[in-house]
């Protein structure tokens, strides 16, 4: 397959089916491959044999489709099957499950190729950097981009940092976490990123570039938001994540909360990836799936390295990354693992310009002195490549002061003004006006105060003014409200009761509480919501309900 993108509206997922060598007849193989497939059909759907599907809306909606068996040169057989692209609900986790779930526990299976609908794609919103975004935040452009790991662990802080800073003199590009870089508390997490972090800031002020330091984020998952909070606040600009140890979902939710470079490493993943007649193929987890998490950047074993990686399954991670997928920006690919100086060449011609070379031991064992050592590389890859373009950074890290970070642009303070208005806020639009909710409220201002605004908050704080006579919708919603009342004098409608609202009354409603505030006086009534950042949207109620 040369696209992950469907042009039906399903989810049409190949798999490489590995028939048993005691099978010699064609007829037969044959034969045993078409049971197969209808075997994944069901079990992957429905987990019935196909005599106890009775429903025909079962049958037509959401059993999986068989749309074609062919024979392999090799003598194994591709399966394609197609799914309803409602049966993933929009969830990676899901959609793992839908391709791949009970029939990994089946000798001879292995997910080849998945190409996805728009549909499904929808639902996700893929790197928010990719290519062109890392690109920005370096001002590099025209060749292959060069990074660099600090390690091994047990390396004091200050050498770590020694690694790091010498490769950003060396003018290097991206410096990570070794993946082992795991931290036993919060506190050292913050003592090493804050010491690297410095250390390649200053680098950046001498050199005038801008590498890139990317933490290994690595905890118990209740901390895990706590680390990753760390490291936005403090000004940087991605991070390391290991998706298949800590979960391809948990790691999509990082990267949907915090505006960082995902850097997907391949840790487990060799586990789903090593054979042909089990498991996924190199080009769907390392490739799709990675990049449908989010991750801007993939790094997998690159062929002639530590592991043995073929050219083709490194090439076809290469293309997935970058091939059409609707909205989701391209990733980097980013081979790995034993890239050593004499391997530049044949690299950078197999990858382009849109790739990173990742090195490691490789770059500490070619000289002690790191930053010679960087420049010997990118010399090296500047030969292949037209002249090295830089554009002026974005957001250049000239310093990283802890735990403040940089936040340049943020309103500390915000001034009152007369009438109930703030310097830097403005009055909007209470709910969009249409015909469907135009009659559910009337007379009704709001000011998003913080949370809205680039502020790194678990909570939204708004005020809302309702004019004499006016009301909100009467809605209900999973998230709670606080309701502070600042001027005037009006009512609160929870569950049928009403109650009336006076100047530093508090009012909280619970989940699911259907609510209306109202002003039924003759001056403004004026109120601070507080709501959760992360929320549903409301549900509206018939006021005769």
């Amino acid at each position: 397959m040369t696209s992950s993108q469907s042009s039906s509206n399903r989810i049409q997922a190949i798999y490489r089916l590995c028939i048993p060598a005691t099978t010699h007849v064609h007829a037969d193989r044959e034969a045993a491959a078409q049971k197969i497939a209808r075997f994944i059909a069901f079990e992957q759907t429905v987990e019935l044999p196909e005599a106890l599907i009775r429903d025909p809306f079962i049958a037509e909606h959401i059993v999986g489709r068989v749309e074609s068996v062919r024979a392999d040169e090799d003598g194994a057989y591709f399966a394609q099957i197609s799914y309803s692209t409602d049966l993933a609900s929009g969830q990676i986790s899901q959609l793992v499950n839908l391709l791949y779930g009970n029939v990994s526990m089946l000798d001879g299976v292995r997910l080849h190729d998945v190409m996805f609908p728009d549909s499904l794609l929808r639902h996700f919103s893929g790197p928010k950097h990719g290519i062109e975004g890392i690109r920005r935040l370096l001002g590099v452009y025209r060749r292959p981009l060069l990074a660099t790991a600090v390690k091994p662990r047990g390396t004091p802080l200050d050498g770590l940092a020694r690694i790091a800073a010498d490769f950003a003199l060396g003018g290097g590009d991206i410096v990570k976490d070794d993946q082992n870089l795991v931290s036993d508390d919060f506190e050292q997490f913050k003592a090493r990123v804050d010491t690297v972090a410095r250390a390649v800031a200053d680098a950046n002020t001498k050199t005038g570039r801008n590498c890139l330091y990317f933490p290994h984020i690595a905890a118990k998952h209740e901390s895990l938001e706590r680390y990753a909070e760390f490291v936005s606040r403090s000004g940087l600009k991605g991070a390391l994540l290991c998706p298949m140890v800590m979960g391809l979902d948990v790691a999509r939710k990082i990267a949907a909360d915090f505006d960082l470079v995902f850097m997907a490493h391949p840790a487990m993943t060799g586990a789903y990836t090593s054979g042909r007649d089990h498991g996924v193929s190199h080009s769907v987890l390392l490739g799709s799936l990675f990049r449908l998490a989010g991750a801007d950047i993939s790094v997998f074993p690159a062929t002639g390295g530590r592991f043995n990686y073929a050219p083709q399954d490194c090439a076809a991670v290469s293309t997935q990354l970058k091939a059409p997928m609707a909205h989701l920006r391209p990733s980097f690919p980013c081979p790995a693992g034993g890239i050593t100086f004499d391997r530049v060449a044949e690299l950078t011609k197999s990858y382009g310009e849109d790739a990173i070379l990742l090195i490691g031991g490789s770059l500490q064992a070619y000289s002690s002195d790191i930053a010679a050592g960087t420049r010997a590389y990118q010399s090296r890859i500047a030969e292949f490549f037209k002249p090295e373009l830089h554009e002026p950074q974005v957001d250049l890290v000239s310093s990283c002061e802890f735990p403040q970070g940089n936040h340049q642009g943020l309103k500390r303070l915000l001034k009152f003004g007369q009438d109930f208005s703030w310097d830097g806020r403005t009055s909007q639009v209470y709910k969009a006006s249409n015909t469907d909710t135009q009659t559910h409220f009337a007379g009704v201002r709001r000011v998003e105060l913080v949370g809205q605004n680039g502020e790194r908050a678990d909570f939204n704080l708004r005020y809302f003014e309702i004019e004499p006579g006016g009301f909100t919708s009467l809605e209900k919603h999973v998230h709670t409200h606080v309701v502070i009342v600042v001027r005037g004098n009006g009512s609160i409608r929870i569950n049928g009761q009403t109650e009336s609202l006076s100047v530093n009354d508090i009012a909280y409603v619970a989940p699911l509480e259907a609510h209306q505030l109202r002003n039924d006086g003759e001056a403004a009534f004026g109120f601070y919501c507080v709501v959760d950042h992360e929320r549903d949207r409301p549900m509206l109620i018939n006021s005769g309900d």
